[in-house]
């Protein structure tokens, strides 16, 4: 399989997995757009930029963290128990602070970022980061292991599609997931123009 044909593909996470198992690719604790870039990386016997590593929640086989802003992050578990934790802490900043799509994703992608770089945090900083990204102004950036999402909300507001369900918007992602190209709106929207 080329690059390009893995890109056109669509994988569930468990086919991605089995399918970088088969490559030799140890998946470990890696997202599923970081399991993607290592079988690009393997396909293309490019190696030219470094791989995303898996980084584990838990550095020891202790009992998970107390939920504290002064303790330190070891044992994290994200869980409803943490989540809730965390949007205790930021109602007492602000009561009225809504929720932010994507805004677990980036918590989290901004903690495993920490660990890498072998900096320890306490919860406060998690909080910290938590109440900016659930100020930023305007959405927060796309999740990237998420096309089917990032399909279905492009469909929908698109002005071509005025008018459209959700259910519209689910069939026309099936229809995409037959086409060869990217899975995304905009090569399905080149595609479509090019058999009209």
């Amino acid at each position: 399989m080329s690059v390009e044909e893995f890109e056109k593909g669509y994988f569930y996470a468990t086919e991605l997995k089995a399918f970088a198992k088969e490559l030799g690719i140890d998946v470990g604790t890696l997202r599923k757009n970081e399991v993607e870039d290592h079988i690009k990386a393997r396909l293309s016997g490019s190696y030219d930029t470094p791989l995303p590593k898996g980084v584990p929640n838990r550095k020891t086989s202790g009992s998970r963290d107390r939920l504290s802003p002064d303790s330190y992050i070891v044992n994290y578990v994200s869980d409803k128990a943490t989540k809730t934790f965390l949007k205790e802490e930021i109602s007492k900043r602000d009561p009225d602070l809504k929720d932010k799509s994507g805004q677990w994703y980036w918590l989290n992608d901004w903690r495993k970022e920490q660990i890498r770089n072998n900096r320890k945090i306490t919860y406060r900083e998690l909080i910290d980061r938590l109440y900016e990204l659930m100020t930023t102004k305007g959405r927060l950036p796309r999740i990237p292991s998420t096309r089917f999402n990032n399909f279905i909300t492009d469909f929908l507001v698109a002005p071509e599609n005025e008018g459209a369900t959700r259910q519209e918007a689910m069939d026309e992602w099936e229809r995409l997931k037959k086409i060869p190209v990217q899975k995304n709106y905009q090569e399905y929207k080149k595609f479509l123009n090019k058999t009209a």
